[in-house]
């Protein structure tokens, strides 16, 4: 069984494998959360993925990845209007067991006419249809904001039911959440009850006093409840810190890894190139806390909250308009 103790302890001990993987020249792995299931420490990012130049691209992409030791795929029922997926889906093909997928179920942000677990459930059949799959190995309620959000995912015939009726038909084998705009709300949907595995937080040196609450309030929250942290927003959710100078893989990276509650820090990659250097920089040592905070400090001086496209009044990813970059 793998108890809280346990999970806690493997945390002083994720340094030492991290450093044996590196130097194997494979991506790293941590614990996802309270289960012994191992992860690659970086993740890709199924909306970039989906923005590769064609279909050969991206499944060049994938296929490096995992050659590379990433199994950690990430996508949305939204992204590029379902697309993201389908290209996703056919770049797996044949390899799918390879990888540990998750999708998100954005049921409350464009309900389908059925509304609420019906409109869950007919997302879930189009997913899995899209990514070419009879199972997701993680689905996650995506971006909420507001407490009406949470309200409806636990209300009656919300979407909470459709989480339980797809474990129950052996669909999906873990759950979460994400969200990067409210503190409070992530508090209140956990303070609801449900027993979820996973939540997408944004991690990123790039961002401002609010959304660093995340990382110092949420994720203390997330390992007390022994769920897996997720890392998302890195480079600000946009390629403008990168082709700034500001930002780069290493510093995302060593930066996310930095708090050992983060197993998988996703990043977008939308061309081959990009797949060697976030795999070299999850060799690197994480930073140490005091690394962290001059590293974020730094960005603040030198202007990274206005390359936070995450922090930007009405962003909202999904559609094509967002990223977990």
């Amino acid at each position: 069984m793998f108890t809280r103790r346990r999970f806690l302890g493997l945390l002083p001990a994720l340094g030492a494998a991290k450093s044996l993987a590196a130097a194997s020249g494979h991506v790293p792995t941590r614990a996802f959360g309270r289960h012994a299931e191992q992860v690659s420490v970086i993740g890709l990012g199924g909306l970039d993925l989906g923005r590769a130049k064609d279909q050969a691209e991206a499944t060049r992409i994938a296929r490096d990845a995992m050659d590379r030791g990433i199994n950690f795929f990430d996508n949305a029922w939204c992204y590029l209007n379902g697309r993201a997926e389908e290209i996703m889906g056919r770049a797996l093909d044949g390899v799918r067991d390879k990888a540990f997928l998750m999708t998100k179920c954005c049921s409350h942000q464009k309900p389908l006419p059925e509304g609420g677990k019906e409109g869950a459930m007919k997302m879930l059949e189009e997913s899995l249809q899209r990514l070419r799959t009879d199972r997701l190995d993680l689905w996650m309620l995506h971006a909420i904001e507001n407490p009406k959000e949470i309200d409806k995912f636990y209300g009656p015939g919300g979407t909470a039911e459709a989480f339980e009726l797809a474990k129950q038909q052996g669909k999906v084998r873990y759950f979460g959440f994400t969200g990067h705009s409210d503190v409070e709300v992530h508090r209140k949907i956990l303070e609801g009850g449900f027993s979820f595995d996973a939540s997408l937080q944004p991690v990123s040196a790039l961002g401002t006093l609010q959304s660093r609450k995340f990382e110092a309030e949420i994720i203390p929250e997330l390992r007390k409840k022994e769920i897996a942290v997720l890392g998302m927003k890195g480079f600000g959710g946009a390629k403008r810190a990168a082709q700034k100078g500001l930002m780069n893989a290493e510093k995302v990276v060593r930066y996310a890894l930095s708090y050992p509650e983060v197993c998988t820090q996703v990043i977008g990659i939308d061309e081959l190139k990009y797949v060697e250097e976030a795999a070299l920089a999850a060799g690197k040592t994480p930073m140490n806390e005091k690394e962290r905070q001059d590293f974020a400090q730094w960005c603040d001086r030198m202007g990274g909250a206005a390359y936070a496209m995450h922090c930007q009044p009405g962003h909202r990813d999904g559609g094509g308009c967002g990223s977990v970059a």
